[in-house]
């Protein structure tokens, strides 16, 4: 394997096994109630707390699960040796991506900063479930070359709250930029960044070569 595919890889796996155990903890050790997550909302008169954090439970919880298993399946060396537990490892990531994206159709219309970050949260939303359906159907259909591309953008748009924490760390630290447009704006930027890396990735054959040699 050549050096550059093997250490995206493992920076990859690292970095998703590692935010999804500070969501974990974040959420169901140090905060369980999501004070601070609830504290720069505004919230209407018919907000159910309970439901909300149910449903911000199940969303973090089949998050995590789509960030563990993602670079499993991104493995061809997984693929090669033990089809079946790619395979099973497929069926997980795509069920954690439905039950974590229904969550989010409920949790957006009160996400923090309104409107413009509800609809940010909804597209995201959108092609995060047509990505990871797509990439499910063109496997079924024994496309390898396009399964293998649309589970990369599904892995990228999985990767979009990861990305949302940095980019509104940087906006509130380096820009000085209050918490409630910073984080309006890194739901927008997230995404959005995540795709075109992935779509420069697909775009160069020896990289995604060398990137499945896992």
């Amino acid at each position: 394997m050549k050096p550059f595919g093997k250490i995206l890889y493992i920076l990859l796996s690292i970095l998703s096994i590692g935010w999804a155990f500070h969501m974990l903890a974040s959420y169901f050790i140090v905060d369980p109630g999501a004070t601070k997550l609830l504290q720069h909302k505004e919230l209407g008169e018919n907000f159910v707390h309970t439901l909300w954090l149910v449903l911000l439970r199940l969303h973090i919880i089949s998050a995590c699960i789509g960030l563990i298993t993602g670079p499993l399946g991104l493995s061809a060396k997984i693929l090669r040796k033990k089809p079946a537990l790619h395979r099973l490892n497929g069926k997980i990531y795509v069920l954690s991506i439905l039950f974590s994206s229904v969550a989010t159709i409920f949790l957006a219309k009160d996400a923090t900063g309104g409107t413009i970050t509800t609809v940010g949260f909804l597209l995201l939303n959108g092609l995060w479930i047509f990505a990871t359906l797509y990439a499910w159907w063109t496997i079924r259909l024994k496309q390898t070359a396009k399964h293998r591309i649309w589970m990369m953008r599904s892995y990228a748009l999985t990767l979009a709250n990861t990305s949302l924490h940095f980019i509104q760390l940087t906006l509130m630290k380096l820009f000085d930029v209050d918490y409630v447009s910073s984080y309006s704006i890194a739901v927008w930027a997230a995404w959005m960044i995540n795709i075109v890396i992935v779509e420069l990735i697909t775009k160069q054959k020896p990289v995604l070569s060398d990137l499945y040699k896992n």
